[in-house]
This record gives C-alpha cells, sequence and structure tokens, in this order.
C-alpha cells in the first residue's frame, strides 16, 4: 500500500498539520476539564478554568477559519474540499464540547445546591473521569493519524478510535441506568445536570470517532 508522504502536496500537509494543532487544543481543553470534575463545585476556581478553556475555544475558532479559506482557496485538490471542510468543523466542535462541558459546571456551581450526597458526587466524578480519559486516548490517536504516513496505521488508529468509542457507549449506559434509579431521591436540576454532562462526553468520543473516519476517507481519496 502506498505512503501518504510522498504524494501529499505542500497544502494538504500544512492542512493536516493545521488539524493536528486543533486536536492538541481539543486534549488542552480535556485536561482542564479533568481538573474541573475534581475542583467540585467550588464557584471561583469553575469560572477560571471555564475562561481557560473559553480562550482555547477562540483559538481554535481562528484556525478553523483559516483552514477553510486555506482549503477552499485552493490549497487542495478539488475532491478533498468537502471531506476536509467537514474535518475542520469536527475538530473545531469538540473544542466547542469542552467549553460546553465548563459552562455546565459553571452553572451547576451557581445554583448552590445544598443537598449533593458526597459518596454519590464521588461516583459521579469517577465516571465522568473515565470517559474523559477515553476522549484524551482518542484525541492521541487522532494527532498521530494526522502526523503518519503510513495508511495501514491510520486505519489501525481508526479501528482502535471505534474501540474506544464503544467502551465510552457502556460508561455512558452504565450513567444513565445510576442515573434514571436514583431520579426519586434527588433534586431535578442534578437530573438535568449528570444527563447533560453524559451525552456532552459521549458526544466527544462520537465526534473523534467522526474525524478518524473522515481521516480515512480524505486518504482513500488522496490514493485514487
Amino acid at each position: 500500500m502506498k505512503s501518504l508522504r510522498g504524494i501529499l502536496v505542500i497544502g494538504e500537509r500544512n492542512i493536516f498539520a493545521e488539524l493536528a494543532e486543533i486536536i492538541t487544543i481539543a486534549a488542552e481543553a480535556n485536561a482542564i476539564t479533568k481538573i474541573m470534575f475534581k475542583t467540585g463545585y467550588n464557584d471561583q476556581a469553575l469560572t477560571e478554568n471555564m475562561y481557560a478553556i473559553k480562550s482555547l475555544e477562540k483559538k481554535s475558532d481562528a484556525i478553523a477559519f483559516k483552514l477553510s479559506e486555506d482549503i477552499t482557496g485552493g490549497a487542495v485538490s478539488p475532491n478533498l474540499i468537502d471531506n476536509l471542510i467537514e474535518c475542520s468543523q469536527v475538530a473545531d466542535n469538540l473544542v466547542d464540547l469542552y467549553y460546553y462541558l465548563s459552562r455546565e459546571l459553571c452553572r451547576m456551581a451557581k445554583a448552590n445546591l445544598t443537598d449533593f450526597n458526597v459518596h454519590q458526587e464521588a461516583e459521579w466524578v469517577s465516571l465522568f473521569e473515565n470517559m474523559l480519559d477515553l476522549a484524551d486516548k482518542s484525541l492521541s490517536k487522532l494527532k498521530q493519524a494526522l502526523s503518519t504516513g503510513s495508511v495501514p496505521e491510520i486505519l489501525q488508529l481508526r479501528k482502535e478510535i471505534e474501540t474506544i468509542e464503544e467502551e465510552g457507549d457502556d460508561i455512558k449506559d452504565t450513567g444513565f441506568d445510576k442515573l434514571y434509579a436514583s431520579a426519586s431521591k434527588i433534586h431535578f436540576l442534578q437530573f438535568y445536570h449528570y444527563s447533560e454532562l453524559l451525552h456532552k462526553c459521549d458526544d466527544l468520543l462520537d465526534s473523534c470517532e467522526d474525524l478518524s473516519d473522515l481521516i480515512v476517507s480524505v486518504v482513500t481519496s488522496i490514493l485514487k
């Protein structure tokens, strides 16, 4: 099977590199989000970290905007344009999801509920940390896929990301089982809060898988 390194034009190589920059930003946002979950509902600490992610989100938006200009400005082969535009959007959306998570954590802190069960809350934090750990693995594999010139490696990384997404589905399902089982014992805001966090963490893993699929589509088109 052919290697990509010898057939990618400069514009395509630069776009892969810029996509990898967004994934690096997403990994930074993932690390900050992990810290936010460990912080508890400390309004000031959460707000500071939320603004740090907001700054990363703006940085990602700027790179995504430049990417779109480069892609549509003739830097790549015409048959790659649609998939590469979608790659840019999906990658940028990953950072948007982290910003949403940070905003949700800040909102819940401001709700100032007093009936949190400390033991149950620790179990929820552990569950979300596990999902973010999976996201971290997927982001790392996406960076590998964007930097390697080996097509078999890209295909293997895509399979590994799919497996990670399936692990995330299992954790999400466990979370929803737990949530509905405790619905009668928790505040309605807690129910909504945990439900939103579960959905968005799952969206992170889904988006990583979607991006890996798109990368394979781009690579397949290049090799034709």
